[in-house]
This record gives structure tokens, C-alpha cells and sequence, in this order.
């Protein structure tokens, strides 16, 4: 067999490539949609580097401090966000906008991404109520039975272990001091 001969040229490898290229996403190959999520990732990043700004880059010692993964994070989260934006703005006036009605049925996938939005924000405000195992419970299981949609013994086990290995690692391992119930305290 020859190089050539591997190759698929007949009527079906147009077909076969318009079957491939449907199963990309249309947020992934719109050069609009993609500069707005870069913008909203830039934007979520400048919100955390706010909130973040208070905690102190280093420890004693040189060591990192509370603030430095998160202010880190923030600033790579901008800087790829505007990346991201940048690249498509300029793709989109190399390339055009795309073809009318590109953005047509969307809907869904940025519903779903806005469920998982959803469920941070609920988890987030939940930790100082009910504390941090508990909270990350509620959140890990929206999103595998929620969202994803599986079912099964593996999930739950995902579901109860992910939060106890978390708590684990941050509180033993790492020492910091992670959110508790305030509903449940006792006198």
C-alpha cells in the first residue's frame, strides 16, 4: 500500500470532513464567540484578582501566602482571557464573521455552561452555612448527576472523595484553615 493509496479522495471524504467539522462546537470555531468568552474570562479574572488583592503574596520566609495561587491565577486568567480575545478579533477581520447563522443553536451549550456557573456560585455561597466538605459534596454532586448526567457507583464515590481528599490535603498537608458550618456550631 502506498501513501496514495491511504488517502480517502473519493465523493464520501466530503462528506466525512462537513461530519467532522459538525462535531466542533460552534463557540469553538466562531471568531465573535470566542472573543466574547475571552472577555468574560478576562472579566472573571479581574473580579478575582480584586477579591484576591487583600491576601498577602508571600509568608515569612519567602513562602508563598495565601494570595499567591490565587493572585497568580487571576492574572494568568486575564492575560489569557485577552489573549484569547485578541487572537479572535484578528481572525475574525482576516477571515470574516463566518457564515450567517453560525451562531444558531448555541443555546444550549451556553445554557449548560451557565448551569455550571450556577452551581459554583450556589457552592461558593453555601461553604460559610454549611462548611467545606458539605458545600463541595453539593457542588461535585450537581455537576455529576446535574450536568453530566452519570449515574453509577464510581460517581458517588467521586463525589464523596474528591471534597474528604481536598479537606485532606489543604488542612493536613497544607495547613490552611478551611470554611465550617456556621448553621451547625454549638454554644
Amino acid at each position: 500500500m502506498t501513501q496514495t493509496d491511504s488517502v480517502n479522495t473519493g465523493p464520501t471524504a466530503a462528506v466525512e470532513e462537513s461530519e467532522a467539522a459538525s462535531d466542533h462546537s460552534v463557540l469553538s470555531t466562531s471568531p465573535v464567540a470566542q472573543a466574547g468568552l475571552g472577555a468574560v474570562a478576562a472579566a472573571f479574572g479581574v473580579i478575582a484578582l480584586i477579591d484576591a488583592s487583600g491576601l498577602h503574596m508571600f509568608g515569612k520566609k519567602g513562602v508563598p501566602g495565601p494570595g499567591f495561587f490565587p493572585i497568580s491565577l487571576s492574572v494568568a486568567v486575564i492575560a489569557l482571557g485577552l489573549l484569547l480575545a485578541a487572537v479572535s478579533v484578528l481572525r475574525g477581520l482576516r477571515h470574516g464573521r463566518g457564515p450567517a447563522g453560525q451562531m444558531h443553536g448555541v443555546g444550549a451549550e451556553l445554557l449548560r455552561a451557565a448551569g455550571v456557573w450556577l452551581g459554583f456560585l450556589i457552592g461558593v455561597a453555601l461553604m460559610p452555612l454549611i462548611g467545606f466538605v458539605p458545600a463541595t459534596v453539593v457542588l461535585i454532586a450537581y455537576l455529576v448527576f446535574g450536568v453530566e448526567r452519570i449515574k453509577g457507583i464510581k460517581a458517588v464515590l467521586v463525589i464523596i472523595a474528591v471534597p474528604l481528599v481536598a479537606y485532606a490535603l489543604f488542612v493536613f498537608v497544607l495547613g490552611v484553615e478551611l470554611p465550617t458550618s456556621t448553621l451547625f456550631e454549638g454554644p
